[in-house]
């Protein structure tokens, strides 16, 4: 298992360094660079201005060498300073010569996109096994017809859509709960469990936003993997035995049907940095989805570089938790 482990961690390198060279190849493949939209902006910026703006941040040297600049840089976990005016370093902290410290891009949004999907997540979990097992016991009757008209609906409904919906219906008319950002104003002078409290109605739309996709897929699937084990010959032979159906429903085939689980939970690691783009940009939340957006529509090159480099990577690293903990309960299962 250990030289498993340390190969599959040798060849994410490479890998990574692929991923990222056609990110940077496809990134610059659209037209313009941040030039072009600062020129939006100051329709009398000459092209003089723009040139040096160009040389400036290297956009006038090939696209393979700027890779190489960027390269050096990431090695370092370095991803440079913003192309927007406000220059701000992508990832970590700087400082000033006068002490003042300039916080990082991705380092002060990705925490609240991870609190925002994990508790999403932990939603979709809590919610989906248990209407994805109901569905497959109850094949082809008035639950499982139920859970499947609600699994289609999740899919079918454009997630903008019912954002919008959602904070009409719970803001403006009834004012339930509030529709942008992440705390009231003044909320720092508010006693910790109401603050908590706060962040907590602040957080409820988004979070079932960011679910409800998610929800509907997973519970889907755990259907589909119920019936699939529930239909082989151990399960009909648990039962001649005379085992309890709980038993066997619960102890023989949902942790069975729970196996591919893993690496579809594997794969949604990358999810919970870029998967609430919808969510932040309607609610105003300055999270990563937030920020990736407002770097494409800038051809901000260094953010989303930063972005698309952090992505991959807990995609590689997803792969291989999913991969571990698969081999691990087979492994498990197998000895019992």
């Amino acid at each position: 298992m250990l030289s498993y482990l340390l190969k599959r961690l040798f060849w994410m390198v490479p890998l990574l360094v692929g991923i990222s060279l056609i990110s940077f190849l496809i990134m610059h493949l659209a037209p313009g660079d941040i030039t072009t939209s600062e020129a939006g902006f100051d329709p009398k910026s000459s092209e003089e201005s723009r040139q040096k703006l160009r040389e400036m941040y290297n956009l006038d040297k090939p696209v393979i060498v700027q890779y190489g600049l960027w390269l050096q840089r990431m090695v370092k976990l370095d991803f440079g300073n913003s192309f927007a005016s406000h220059q701000r370093p992508v990832f970590w902290d700087s400082k000033d010569k006068e002490g003042n410290i300039t916080p990082g891009m991705i380092k002060e949004a990705l925490p609240i996109t991870l609190l925002i999907n994990v508790l999403s997540l932990g939603l979709i979990i809590l919610i989906a096994l248990p209407l994805g097992v109901i569905s497959a016991l109850t094949q082809n009757r008035l639950p499982d017809r139920s859970i499947t008209l609600f699994v289609f609906l999740g899919f079918a409904i454009p997630g903008f859509w019912l954002a919008l919906l959602m904070m009409y219906w719970t803001g403006v008319m009834h004012d339930w709960l509030p529709i942008s950002g992440l705390h009231s104003q003044g909320a720092e002078k508010l006693a910790w469990w109401q603050y908590a409290w706060d962040s907590l109605q602040h957080l409820a739309l988004p979070v079932f936003i960011s679910a409800l996709s998610g929800l509907a897929g997973i519970s889907l699937f755990v259907r589909n993997g119920m019936l699939d084990v529930l239909h082989q010959d151990y399960i009909t032979t648990a039962r001649s035995k005379g085992l309890p159906e709980n038993s066997v429903v619960y102890k023989h085939a949902l942790r069975n049907a729970l196996l591919p689980l893993i690496t579809i939970l594997g794969l949604s690691i990358p999810g919970l940095i870029g998967g609430s783009v919808i969510a932040e940009s309607i609610f105003a939340i300055p999270g990563m989805g937030k920020l990736f957006y407002d770097a494409v529509l800038m051809r901000d090159f260094p953010t989303i570089m930063g972005i698309l480099t952090i992505g991959s990577a807990l995609t590689l690293i997803g792969n291989l938790l999913a991969d571990l903990a698969y081999a691990w309960l087979t492994h498990v299962y197998a000895g019992e």
